[in-house]
């Protein structure tokens, strides 16, 4: 992060941004938060105490120059060392045993589903909720520190991009087939008392349930809106690691933030990189449809989908490199121009009653299913396994459904939001709040119901077509293929002209008349390949002529489709890129374009990488890897709700005081805290050892540089012998003595438990009765401490929550026990009493 200070300007910008101008004789002469002011030649930047590495370039590299003019290359050498480790390491496991490395991802991620379907599926409504309700009662709150400047972007660039980044390729690939594979397997569709209509409202439904707001955009929208309060309002560098200052505090600076950006960087980029996969699976159909490409064997298929990402990563390089302003921009709005070109033509040229019809209805059972049945659907009883209690009646869903779809979704959208919400919080500056949540939460999820009702419908329409001249082959000429196109076994001609049989008593009946002349062939689901739908629909569009010269608009519209993609792949490359670099580079906005090409050539890399080596099972395990690592960062979105809550609380404090609403970041901590976090003490020996024992002198003077002697020996006797802990913690709470025989007591329940736990943990061995008591053990072990937690914590005039107390005691009871050891020795003899 950067301050600048430059004589010729003196008019004062955001300093998140790094444009902090001011003459230098302004310059701050104390800062009020653990940051520092170096001098680089004429100008000044803000220093935190993060790692960084500066590595001077030679001057043939300084074209394209970051914006400061310096010709060096400024990264958090342990974020992206750890990040790359990580990302090349799992790269190059899917690529040298992919059939191993698929199998073993994908049995963790049905494990991950298996236990943590509830977890996944609960976080949508409330998420979507609390987005809701911060609407409501933070929703005037500005993301920027000057209450008259203008937000940086036009509303319709600011929807263009975070439309291409939010689910750009996704829309093409899944917007016909999804809708068309729901029609089986799930409750709605197998429940045995539904007709085929009820079932393709359904079936539409459910798609539009995975790409609504509750499924995705309420996660973006959590992480984008925090690292934005953060970054414009408090001044803290643009980054993930930011959104837990509140809670870290100066932590934030040390190992435990540098492994949250690094944690971050492999996520996106291994989900960029799978759904690129997609894309490129997509384009190569449209490619083979207007015979540009051959895909007749394996050896050309890898070969053009190889050539296919080399040659959009290009495109994408060249995006990143021209920057936000010119590139990304200007991307985003011919992507999303034509898609909606494709969808009105598609509406026009379609039956258009039908799908506004369908609009409307579909709208209707949204807001009357979509956001509450289907949003907290798990399907319990349709996810047990035979022997378990599955319904004998045959019409229970396929146990594989719930993972497959919709937790893999939720898992996937969550997957992406570092991506998406680092992105739309960098474009999101002067904005509300309130507006940032109605153009990314509720535009989007109106488009996204455009979208499919229009290209969904059309293609459930057009499947159910295709189903009745199957049934009239069969009725006029005994032959249920009659009506099948040459060399197809999905698709079927429409009759352009009446379709007539004589019937018994001799009579010409009209067995079927064409409604939409000009729309043929129409097709099945295809067998085998989902990515075909797309193209079936634009194929259909053919509009034959009686002479036959006309070849319709099919290849026109699969051309345009398939530039379409490559649009959303450069968009969701470059901006992907984009987010990395940033925070790679600590949450500087203004870097070298060579970190730029750097990660950009990455993912291409990565992606290409993994096609050559294991094909698309390789794609699909590093698929099933991001698809894990979205389960930490699901349960950090519950902490991000409390840390937007503490940063809009402390803004509403100062929204009456003069000058620039930017609020020095130190307001957000407690005034009296713990003198051992939870996430210091014994777990400082992570920060020595990535330091290589050069730990920050900010960090020593907090006490964050090695645990100390005291620490670690209240560590080990928490962990090992509990009990002596508790029996300390409560011999220092009552000064008066006036409650030991209570105190001797629990203490000795608490042992009882403790070493009751751990027999019949160890006796699980034997069957899992034991592991279930052990578990109650557990649980009443965590409400003691938790108990006697808040009551340190209320004694001492520490700030906390309930929530927090259970946490930290059940999970991390060695931590608890040390942590309010040390702290009542530290108030030994001026410990306060209950009246106090």
């Amino acid at each position: 992060m950067e301050e600048q200070f430059n004589d010729e300007n003196p008019e004062m910008h955001d300093i998140s941004q790094g444009e902090y101008i001011v003459p230098e004789a302004q310059a701050p002469k104390e800062v009020p938060w653990n940051s520092s002011i170096e001098k680089t030649g004429n100008k000044l930047r803000k220093v935190f105490p993060i790692r960084e590495c500066v590595v001077p370039l030679p001057s043939i590299f300084s074209c394209f120059n970051n914006d400061d003019g310096h010709n060096e290359l400024r990264f958090n050498p342990l974020t992206s060392i750890l990040s790359l480790a990580v990302l090349w390491g799992l790269s190059i496991y899917c690529m040298v045993a992919p059939d191993s490395a698929k199998s073993a991802l994908s049995d963790s991620f049905t494990n991950v589903t298996e236990h943590f379907t509830w977890l996944f599926i609960i976080a949508n409504p409330t998420l979507t909720f609390f987005i809701i309700w911060l609407a409501f009662r933070f929703g005037n709150i500005k993301l920027g520190s000057d209450p008259d400047a203008k937000p940086e972007f036009s509303d319709a660039s600011y929807f263009a991009m975070i439309f291409s980044a939010g689910v750009g390729i996704g829309l093409i690939f899944f917007g016909v087939s999804e809708p068309l594979l729901h029609q089986s397997s799930n409750y709605f569709s197998n429940a045995g008392y539904h007709n085929q209509d009820e079932v393709d409202q359904w079936s539409l439904l459910i798609t539009i349930n995975h790409w609504g707001v509750q499924a995705s955009w309420a996660k973006y929208l959590i992480m984008s809106i925090s690292i934005s309060l953060a970054a414009y309002r408090f001044d803290l560098p643009m980054t993930v690691r930011s959104a837990f200052y509140p809670i870290l505090g100066e932590y934030t600076w040390g190992w435990i933030g540098d492994i949250i950006d690094g944690f971050s960087i492999v996520m996106t980029v291994a989900g960029i990189c799978t759904s690129l996969g997609l894309g490129v699976l997509q384009m190569t159909v449209g490619l083979e449809r207007l015979g540009w490409i051959d895909t007749n064997t394996d050896q050309e298929s890898s070969k053009n989908e190889i050539i296919i990402i080399w040659v959009v990563t290009i495109f994408a390089t060249m995006s990143v490199i021209s920057g936000l302003k010119v590139g990304i921009k200007t991307l985003a709005f011919v992507a999303l121009g034509t898609s909606s070109a494709i969808m009105f033509l598609s509406f026009v040229m379609e039956d258009t009653m039908y799908l506004l019809n369908l609009i409307v209805q579909t709208t209707g059972m949204y807001l009357q299913y979509g956001m509450f049945q289907l949003t907290f659907w798990t399907d319990a009883f349709g996810s047990m396994q035979k022997g378990e209690g599955r319904a004998i009646d045959g019409t229970a869903a396929a146990t594989w459904w719930m993972g497959g779809w919709t937790v893999f979704y939720s898992a996937w959208w969550v997957s992406w939001i570092v991506f998406v919400g680092l992105f739309v919080a960098r474009i999101s500056k002067n904005r509300t709040i309130r507006n940032v949540i109605v153009s990314v939460g509720l535009a989007s999820t109106f488009y996204c119901i455009l979208w499919f009702c229009i290209m969904g419908g059309i293609g459930l329409r057009q499947q159910r077509q295709a189903l009745e001249l199957q049934v009239l082959g069969g009725e006029v000429y005994n032959n249920t293929e009659y009506y099948l196109a040459l060399g197809s076994s999905d698709c079927y001609d429409v009759p352009q002209s009446d379709v007539t049989s004589i019937n018994e008593k001799g009579e010409l009946t009209t067995e079927f008349t064409n409604a939409l002349p000009g729309v043929t062939p129409v097709c099945l689901v295809p067998s085998g390949k989902s990515q075909e739908a797309w193209f079936n629909v634009m194929d259909s569009f053919s509009y034959p002529d009686a002479d036959g010269n006309f070849s319709g608009f099919g290849p026109f519209l699969t051309f345009f489709s398939v530039f379409t993609l490559v649009i959303y792949f450069v968009t969701s490359s470059d901006s992907g890129s984009l987010v990395v670099d940033t925070l790679a580079s600590n949450g500087a906005t203004k870097h070298h374009w060579l970190q730029r090409v750097f990660w950009a050539l990455t993912e291409g890399a990565v992606a290409a990488a993994l096609l050559v080596a294991g094909g698309s099972d390789a794609l699909t395990a590093l698929q099933s890897a991001s698809l894990i690592f979205a389960l930490p960062f699901n349960a950090l979105l519950f902490v991000m709700c409390v840390t937007i809550v503490m940063m809009c609380q402390a803004i509403e404090k100062s929204q009456n005081s003069p000058g620039p609403k930017l609020n020095d970041p130190s307001v957000l901590l407690p005034k009296k805290t713990w003198n051992m976090p939870v996430f210091g003490g014994i777990l400082n020996i992570f920060e020595f050892i990535f330091s290589f024992g050069f730990v920050h002198p900010s960090r020593k003077e907090n006490g964050m540089g090695f645990p100390t002697g005291a620490q670690s020996v209240e560590f080990v006797k928490g962990l090992l012998l509990p009990f002596m802990s508790l029996h300390a913690i409560y011999t220092a709470m009552d000064t008066k003595r006036n409650h030991r025989l209570s105190s001797l007591l629990t203490t000795i329940c608490f042992g009882v438990v403790f070493l009751a736990m751990v027999g019949l943990f160890i006796c699980g061995v034997i069957n899992n009765g034991f592991i279930a008591f052990g578990w109650t053990a557990f649980l009443l072990n965590a409400c003691i401490l938790t108990s006697l937690r808040v009551s340190v914590r209320e004694r001492l005039a520490i700030r906390g929550n309930i929530v927090a107390d259970f946490l930290v005691s059940s999970f991390l009871y060695p931590q608890a026990l040390a942590q309010m050891v040390l702290e009542l020795k530290e108030h030994e003899g001026t410990l306060p009493n209950h009246e106090e």
